[in-house]
């Protein structure tokens, strides 16, 4: 929390912090979930990066901080174009990040058919999708989508009735033999997230 409020206090830190969650299922406890935003992309990631290193009260609090972190991973990815951008929510919501390993060179068809998937889902709520991300750097061919429910038995329901639409038993279909491998994590807004 700390390191988060030295980087919204430094101007020189092009990073804009849009969400923390906490994990509550599906992954290691005591896991926490960081989502930053680079406005004018790899420029603010290359400031971001040159100025961290030289911010000394960064690198104090980023120090500090390192005897409590077992692992740490960073992966920068891109959002869909066809995805909602992620904005600030309100409420005591729990968010769903399904990941998604895909085979190499299977992109463009998964993309293809969840341009479609997405009007089914949003169809269902408006509120339901948060963000869709491919990574740039990282573990490559992975993808996130990032659902924002109001509870668990919501999420159950707004999922259920996303199959009272035909065409996504068709995005399904064409979209599972794409995957390699597939995780879910559940996870709730820390109390300093600006998204809840």
């Amino acid at each position: 929390q700390n390191l988060i409020s030295c980087i919204n206090d430094q101007q020189d830190i092009k990073a804009e912090h849009l969400a923390s969650w906490s994990v509550v299922t599906g992954d290691a406890l005591f896991k926490a979930v960081h989502l930053f935003q680079y406005n004018d992309g790899w420029t603010d990631v290359d400031s971001t990066r040159l100025s961290s290193k030289e911010n000394k009260e960064y690198q104090q609090i980023y120090r500090a901080g390192l005897p409590d972190i077992t692992k740490r991973k960073v992966e920068l990815t891109k959002a869909f174009s066809f995805w909602p951008s992620p904005d600030v929510r309100v409420g005591d919501n729990v968010y769903d990040i399904r990941s998604y390993e895909l085979k190499p060179g299977s992109m463009y068809d998964w993309s293809n058919y969840w341009a479609r998937g997405i009007k089914h889902r949003s169809a269902v709520r408006k509120d339901v999708p948060y963000a869709g991300l491919f990574t740039q750097l990282g573990q490559l061919h992975t993808i996130h989508h990032i659902w924002c429910y109001q509870s668990m038995a919501d999420r159950k329901q707004c999922r259920e009735n996303t199959w009272t639409y035909p065409e996504w038993n068709d995005v399904v279909a064409n979209t599972v033999p794409l995957v390699k491998t597939m995780t879910t994590r559940i996870l709730e807004p820390l109390p300093f997230s600006p998204t809840k």
